[in-house]
């Protein structure tokens, strides 16, 4: 059987890693030797796991600021080979018990020497996504620059590795406090930002105002207000529909241009051609193509303007 942890009995070595905090240490114990060293490596597992899964409800209880949390992704280490500098205890055969006892253990600064150096491209790589973001003058402009910092974190899976970080070395780790911080303030400095931000939309033309209220609602969702005229930026939308009429119906191969402006300067452009779509009812059709140019365009902004 896979066994608990600590219990009476274990070896004074093994208490020398269980009680000394220089070392992540875990008893297992099964009828042979080998099975008694998994045993003991499974132990190790989930308590990355419990612990990892605690930090991971701590940190969404303090930066839960609305209706939604952006910090609720639990992480598991559930594979051996995720764990490294894991070393073993010599196997005692319990007669009282008749199984085996092992103690699997980690030492804390060997297992940093290895770990520091997986982590620190990634935090470099978001500290300079960061640093570029709060350096612009613009509020749209830091608005995108802190989205990509964002989205350079959930893809390095930063705070994973953070959290591992804390566990594996806390003093070691705390060197990193800040990086963490800066990851789990993003959303509300943009909201901050954003609430004193005002945007027009104007488009060359539309279809039962489809793409004018994806491109509203995605303003709307950051905090951006949305204003007739006197906005603080123009985003200007331009739609190409490139209509064919061919013998199985009415085709449109639609493309759109975004351009966002302040005073007449550039502060975000994008442009993308949409494949063909078509009915045999032009309605049908026209319909079917503006919808596709509003959901491109909604994933085009939401791409540089998301938490």
């Amino acid at each position: 059987m896979l066994a608990a942890f600590l219990i009476s009995g274990l070896s004074a070595f093994a208490e020398d890693f269980l009680n000394n905090p220089a070392y992540i240490a875990q008893t297992g114990y099964d009828a042979t030797k080998e099975s008694a060293e998994n045993a003991a490596l499974v132990a190790i597992s989930k308590f990355f796991q419990m612990s990892i899964e605690v930090k991971a409800e701590e940190r969404t209880t303090v930066t839960n600021v609305g209706a939604n949390s952006t910090m609720t992704e639990e992480v598991f280490v559930n594979s051996q080979t995720e764990l490294f500098a894991v070393h073993y205890t010599k196997p005692r055969f319990d007669k009282k018990q008749k199984q085996y006892e092992v103690t699997a253990y980690i030492d804390r600064e060997e297992a940093w020497r290895i770990y520091e150096p997986k982590i620190e491209d990634s935090v470099q790589s978001f500290e300079q996504f960061y640093s570029n973001a709060i350096s612009q003058s613009d509020n749209l402009s830091k608005i995108i620059g802190l989205s990509r910092a964002s989205k350079e974190a959930k893809q390095s899976e930063l705070i994973k590795k953070l959290d591992f970080a804390m566990i594996l070395n806390p003093d070691r780790a705390e060197k990193y406090g800040g990086t963490r911080n800066k990851i789990s303030d993003i959303e509300a400095a943009i909201r901050k930002i954003a609430k004193s931000s005002s945007v027009s939309v104007k488009l060359s033309s539309d279809y039962e105002d489809r793409v004018s209220k994806s491109v509203k609602e995605i303003f709307s969702k950051i905090g951006i207000k949305t204003l007739n005229e006197n906005a603080e930026y123009l985003c200007s939308v331009e739609i190409s529909e490139n209509t064919q009429t061919l013998p199985a119906g009415i085709f449109f191969t639609p493309s759109f241009a975004i351009q966002i402006e302040k005073a007449g300067e550039v502060i975000y452009s994008v442009s993308r051609q949409l494949k063909k779509i078509g009915a045999k009812n032009e309605a049908v059709a026209k319909q079917r193509a503006f919808s596709a140019v509003a959901e491109e365009i909604q994933k085009s902004l939401q791409s540089e303007l998301a938490f």
